[in-house]
């Protein structure tokens, strides 16, 4: 019997921990917004680009509005030589000057915003175009039907060492995701293609295009500083929930802030040339 009552006891005890539980608060830190940047100064290989943009954002808070804030009483100024371009601000953090930059020329990104200065810079390198666009038919894998996506052409140059960021819109929306696929063809390097010829290269297998779209690819040749923040911002955003990967964390960019070195932006100033195809499918 009293083995009997014991085990009972027991059984109780256990399921009395099983339904126990601990309210936990967690004390999410507000604190002070990060100035996010993004933007590049553009050399159109084909098309001749006249508008530069930068889009100046701030961060929010964990339990905060989605959307980051945009930034609208900064002052902007890009600095090439003795050229200095003032931008305005034109709407919903937008800022944008009128000039047409130039091959091999090196940018300075100069922000004043709430007391501190941020500065960054980045040389626009020359690079191949894109040679043509097709729409090309791929089968799907494990049920998917497939579809038709854009594919590009292009020849990289010999004897030197390039890095690319291939951007996708259809009907003008910019179509990116970041996952464990895609971030291999997005953003590349020409280690295993150096010298060689592109063809029907697929830059984004994540978005079909169908009969009337109007579909653009742009190819940037970008810097390997750029290229190795993009690598690192899509190892983040597009780990896998395999155990072992690495946890989010914050990635600098090239924006530093020049007058408290500890606080800088977050974002990438980026400097390229730039190829675009446009194609109605």
């Amino acid at each position: 019997m009293k083995r009997i009552v014991n085990k009972v006891t027991l059984i109780v005890a256990l399921f009395s921990l099983l339904s126990c539980e601990k309210e936990i608060n967690l004390n999410l830190k507000t604190g002070t917004p990060d100035l996010v940047v993004e933007g590049n100064i553009l050399y159109g290989l084909d098309t001749t680009i006249t508008i530069q943009e930068i889009q100046l954002t701030q961060t929010t808070n964990y339990l905060g509005n989605s959307k980051p804030n945009p930034v609208i009483n900064a002052t902007v100024k890009v600095i090439e030589g003795n050229n200095t371009y003032n931008f305005t601000h034109s709407g919903n953090g937008i800022y944008r000057s009128s000039f047409v930059a130039g091959l091999n020329k090196t940018y300075q990104l100069v922000i004043n915003h709430e007391g501190d200065t941020y500065e960054a810079r980045e040389r626009i390198r020359s690079g191949p175009a894109i040679e043509k666009i097709d729409a090309k038919f791929f089968p799907g894998a494990f049920g998917d039907p497939g579809g038709d996506f854009l594919t590009l052409t292009t020849t990289d140059p010999a004897n030197e060492i390039n890095f690319y960021f291939w951007r996708l819109f259809i009907n003008n929306k910019f179509m990116i995701t970041a996952t464990p696929g895609n971030r291999y063809r997005s953003i590349q390097k020409d280690e295993f293609f150096n010298g060689q010829k592109l063809i029907d290269y697929l830059p984004s297998d994540e978005f079909p295009v169908v009969a009337g779209d109007t579909a653009q690819l742009q190819q940037l040749n970008i810097s390997e500083q750029m290229y190795n923040y993009l690598s690192a911002i899509f190892n983040l955003t597009a780990g896998s929930s395999v155990s072992g990967d690495v946890p989010p964390g914050k990635i600098l960019g090239n924006v530093i802030n020049v007058t408290r070195p500890n606080k800088s932006a977050l974002g990438y100033f980026g400097a390229c040339s730039i190829s675009i195809k446009t194609k109605k499918v």
